[in-house]
């Protein structure tokens, strides 16, 4: 049936209706009362097909008929609450419509409210079909298939419209809801340690557990420089309750005290025996050495995560950055120097020039990073940012490494 011919048709068959309420004074009070009404449901279903064809949502709807014997469609349930299921796995569920009226019910499947749910009449969720006929007395399954995304997502709720023939229910909505759960979770999901020195190592505690499996075991936990150390213990049942954990664990890291100095970033593997699921993580901590950089007034320099801003600047002016180096000379028998120099972009440099007289040991250095005039232009961002490492003769064999961002237009 075109889309023009189903309007139309809607239409003219209320207009026929209401002629015969004027054309026939003598009805009685009921008979008008029930034309009334069938020029009213005629009137609805036509501006309701109009609206759906417009938005190109489904085509052919069920047409109420103008006068009885009519349908009635029941449904013991339209929402369906699946609880929680796993990131990546299907489900099903089957809706129960039946007739309860004196005519055929008759069924159409619109459109779902996401690509992740399908649903149809039919036996088994792999023959279903968008439209049915059901005879009065008679039932038919909606069978309603969905899958969990790639993310955990704890408000899911998707389904779609069942348009039928009954004038009391010209559209029934069936949905699924509940949430989605990753397999295993960890928290926090990056480990940062924070400062390590010599002779303290960092520590930090974290919770690795499971809203899936009521049980879970780790089979074994790898560090590849072997510098990180990981202690699991049993989840308290406090903890359990606090994150809707039903298992899990409480895990304690420790980065040794004599990781090489600057920043430290490893990506430790936890395998579980549950779907030989390999968890990974990543551990940042700082180890600070003899060679320790300060910021100065001017510069822009995170010490904790060791990254230098050098801003937006004109290519043809360049840009300079002052840093303050403190450098503990103990057990060196030559002055302090910078031996070699790397960066990216390549044309970054740096110098240093020693300022005030040491304190014992200790010498103070004035560190400047530059970018010269007239060189080509470049973005450095976050994402991918330049470095510079600075490597030098300091007895310890410590260098100087950092990353920079910048942007010369």
């Amino acid at each position: 049936m075109s889309k023009s011919l189903l309007i139309t048709g809607l239409l003219a068959a209320a207009g026929a209706a209401a002629y015969f309420v004027f054309a026939n004074g003598g009805a009685d009070q009921s008979e008008e009362n029930q034309i009334l009404t069938n020029i009213e449901t005629a009137a609805n279903q036509g501006k309701l097909a109009a609206d759906l064809i417009k938005k190109e949502q489904v085509s052919d709807l069920p047409i109420a008929s103008k006068s009885g014997p009519w349908p009635k469609v029941v449904a013991d349930e339209m929402t369906f609450a699946f609880g929680r299921m796993q990131v990546r796995s299907n489900k099903s569920h089957e809706f129960v419509i039946r007739n309860n009226g004196d005519a055929d019910l008759e069924l159409k499947a619109g459109n779902t409210t996401c690509k992740c749910t399908k649903f149809g009449f039919g036996d088994d969720e792999d023959n279903t079909d968008n439209h049915a006929i059901v005879k009065p007395g008679e039932s038919v399954k909606l069978i309603m298939n969905w899958k969990g995304g790639e993310v955990a997502d704890r408000g899911f709720r998707h389904g779609g419209d069942v348009f039928t023939n009954d004038p009391e229910n010209l559209v029934l909505k069936f949905a699924v809801e509940g949430a989605i759960e990753m397999p295993f979770e960890l928290l926090p999901s990056i480990w940062n340690v924070g400062n390590v020195y010599a002779e303290q190592p960092g520590k930090i505690k974290a919770t690795l557990g499971s809203k899936m499996y009521p049980e879970i075991d780790i089979v074994s936990i790898h560090s590849p420089s072997g510098k990180v150390k990981i202690t699991p213990s049993p989840l308290s049942v406090d903890t359990k309750a606090l994150n809707s954990f039903l298992s899990g664990f409480s895990l304690d890291i420790e980065v040794a005290d004599d990781i090489p100095a600057g920043i430290f970033e490893e990506e430790i593997q936890i395998q579980i025996t549950q779907q030989e699921a390999l968890i990974n993580v990543t551990v940042f901590a700082k180890k600070q050495g003899v060679l320790r950089i300060q910021q100065m007034a001017g510069t822009s320099f995170d010490q904790d995560k060791l990254i230098l801003q050098l801003g937006s600047f004109p290519a043809s002016e360049g840009r300079e950055a002052r840093m303050l180096l403190i450098v503990d000379e103990k057990d060196m028998s030559e002055p302090f120097r910078i031996t070699e120099t790397s960066a990216e972009p390549s044309f970054i440099k740096a110098s240093i020039e020693e300022i005030g007289a040491p304190s014992g040991t200790v010498h103070r250095y004035l560190l400047k990073i530059a970018v010269p005039p007239g060189k080509p232009h470049v973005q450095k961002v976050a994402s991918a940012p330049g470095f510079i490492k600075l490597s030098t003769n300091h007895s310890s064999g410590e260098g100087i490494h950092f990353n920079v961002l910048l942007y010369s237009n």
